[in-house]
């Protein structure tokens, strides 16, 4: 989408039930689906039974794409961190969605540790939730 606007939204959300690696599967093989139908992009986060994730693309089809999210029962609590024109333009590009699953310590990007075994993904304010996304995003190959 060179030359082009990218609309960002980044959120982060409570996970409505107990996550299976399964439910992750379906969750991320229809994303990926429609997200691919109308050329979104972005990378999913999810630890602790939190999600992190950023949507970029055309600003009518990421707040179309958030406002289902924001009525799924998979998630609740949800906390906008970033809604807006994103002044670097794609940052997740290579994927539909990306996704980095962090269960335990040695899921973690280089470079980064837990803090009393725990990571809250809902710490995160917009600028060291990209940073955190883009680490993650570095330590996969594109899907």
């Amino acid at each position: 989408m060179p030359g082009k606007i990218v609309f960002q939204v980044l959120y982060t959300s409570e996970a409505g039930y107990a996550f299976t690696r399964d439910d992750l599967a379906l969750l991320l093989a229809g994303a990926r689906r429609r997200n691919a139908a109308v050329d979104l992009t972005g990378m999913l986060v999810f630890a602790q039974n939190l999600f992190l994730q950023v949507l970029e693309g055309r600003a009518e089809d990421v707040l179309a794409t958030f406002a289902r999210i924001e009525v799924d029962s998979r998630h609740k609590n949800i906390t906008t961190l970033f809604r807006g024109n994103a002044p670097a333009g794609r940052l997740f590009a290579e994927w539909a969605m990306g996704f980095h699953l962090i269960a335990d310590a040695d899921d973690l990007p280089a470079g980064l540790v837990r803090v009393h075994e725990r990571i809250n993904l809902a710490q995160f304010d917009h600028l060291s939730a990209l940073e955190f996304l883009s680490a993650c995003q570095r330590s996969l190959a594109p899907s």
